[in-house]
């Protein structure tokens, strides 16, 4: 793989692919897509948490957790009308550390809040929202189909189910679980999924366009719509998250062949030890043929007494 591959790929798209960090923030980072964005919220978030409008956007951008992190990413941060902070990223492979950064980016925001003063009654509750490209490994994947790829996570009494004051939510949206066909896509939720998954596979607009939120999200997701400033930036984003994929690929890959040297290293290393160990089992067993006392024995050639007197007793 390399990164003109990566960039003929991306030439031929006529829509963007939301999957991706470049994709994503162009639609919906962009406040004139703000009303897409609230959707999007609102499509994920429990049923008692409505967005109504965004007062606030911001970039985090993130220091990588190792060398297989991403470097630099646009995850969006906003803030509604009430104060609740939604943070929002973009995740295409799904690791053991998925949850855990989630929970730590939450924690972060949720603590931020006092960073400028007033007191504990003025917090309001953070949502970590992760698209996923990927399946989250449930302890039970039955539960979870395409008709159910949000998942919800909070503090909670473990006997009681018992939910104390909203603080932090996780929120993990499995695209990737989404497997519905374009023919079975007959909600507008349906349809908001289904072009999340495949909006960088059309090349033209599909005929389903018979509702406005619909033809919004592919109006946004068009990349020849965009203003000449907007496309210059999203092709900037484009190539630094390819490159960021390129980099981690080559790390992989020389990781990989470090590992494999370093296992043929030690596989040669403990024959080479097995072959010492035979030569020095057959020579006791000739020091021992000679009469030579088993102490003597052990300790010219260097194994154990007790694995001198056990050969001994074999030649008896």
């Amino acid at each position: 793989m390399n990164t003109m591959n990566l960039q003929t790929k991306k030439e031929d798209q006529v829509f963007v692919n939301l999957l991706t960090d470049a994709g994503f923030k162009a639609v919906y980072a962009d406040p004139a897509n703000k009303p897409l964005l609230i959707n999007l919220l609102n499509t994920v978030l429990p049923d008692d948490v409505r967005v109504s409008d965004i007062v606030e956007y911001r970039d985090r951008e993130q220091t990588p957790d190792t060398i297989y992190s991403k470097k630099t990413v646009l995850d969006l941060v906003c803030k509604d009308v009430e104060g609740n902070i939604f943070g929002i990223e973009v995740q295409k492979k799904v690791d053991s550390r998925l949850f855990s950064r989630c929970v730590f980016y939450a924690a972060g925001q949720y603590h931020s809040q006092l960073l400028a003063g007033g007191d504990y009654a003025s917090l309001h509750p953070v949502f970590e929202i992760a698209f996923l490209a990927e399946n989250y490994p449930h302890e039970n994947p039955g539960h979870w189909d395409a008709d159910h790829i949000v998942s919800h996570y909070t503090f909670a009494e473990k006997r009681t189910g018992e939910i104390p004051n909203p603080t932090i939510f996780i929120i993990l949206a499995e695209i990737g679980r989404f497997d519905k066909t374009e023919e079975e896509c007959l909600t507008t939720k349906d349809r908001l999924f289904y072009w999340f998954r495949h909006a960088n596979e059309f090349k033209e607009k599909p005929a389903w366009l018979d509702d406005p939120e619909s033809e919004a999200l592919l109006n946004a997701t068009e990349i020849a719509a965009f203003t000449p400033e907007k496309k210059e930036i999203y092709d900037q984003d484009m190539k630094n998250e390819q490159d960021i994929e390129y980099e981690k690929s080559i790390c992989y890959n020389e990781g990989r062949e470090e590992g494999l040297a370093e296992g043929r290293e030690e596989g040669r290393e403990k024959g080479r030890e097995e072959g010492r160990r035979e030569n020095a089992l057959s020579t006791a067993k000739n020091f021992l043929a000679e009469g030579i006392s088993p102490e003597t024995v052990a300790r010219c050639v260097g194994i154990s007494l007790e694995e001198v007197k056990a050969l001994k007793e074999k030649l008896l």
